[in-house]
């Protein structure tokens, strides 16, 4: 069972989102490598708990290796990929238009392959972890019998603009 949450929302000033809109959010409760390496043994019990949890427990530091050297990591059921994370990489500060292109090297007049490079040095580069999920995901979740129910109705007061 799914649990949900519908959410009245009282406006976003900063968006000029005045009057009420619902929105629904999932309500699902958290769990720890334990229960879910007791999952993976209900699944296949040639894996003993205690190794799945170990596996679990270590696979930050593996995945955080092999994304550092370039990799995506991907999970399958069977030979659908359900699961992809990733080491995504963006320009700081969104990308680089004409108008930010002149505020990073003043004088630019165009942007080209010959500054490209130089004007996303100028803005630098984040890298963060990122995972999506696939379609394949969704559907195998739908194709069980995926029941949902309503837990609370939520009322959200209206965000205020906030001035730095």
């Amino acid at each position: 069972m799914i649990n949900y949450n519908i959410n009245i929302n009282n406006g976003i000033q900063a968006f000029d989102a005045e009057g009420k809109t619902i929105t629904v959010s999932e309500a699902t409760q958290t769990v720890d490598t334990q229960v879910l390496a007791r999952e993976i043994h209900h699944e296949n019990m040639l894996i003993p708990e205690q190794v799945a949890e170990a596996v679990l427990q270590n696979f930050a530091t593996a995945a955080l290796n092999l994304m550092r050297q370039g990799f995506a990591i991907q999970f399958k059921s069977g030979n659908d990929v359900i699961m992809r994370i990733y080491p995504d990489v963006n320009v700081n500060g969104g990308n680089i238009n004409l108008r930010r292109a002149k505020e990073l090297i003043p004088g630019t007049t165009e942007i080209t392959a010959d500054n490209a490079a130089e004007l996303v040095s100028q803005a630098g580069i984040t890298v963060r972890p990122r995972a999506k999920c696939t379609r394949r995901f969704w559907e195998l979740l739908h194709s069980e019998d995926c029941d949902v129910q309503r837990k609370d109705i939520v009322e959200k007061a209206k965000v205020l603009r906030s001035h730095p």
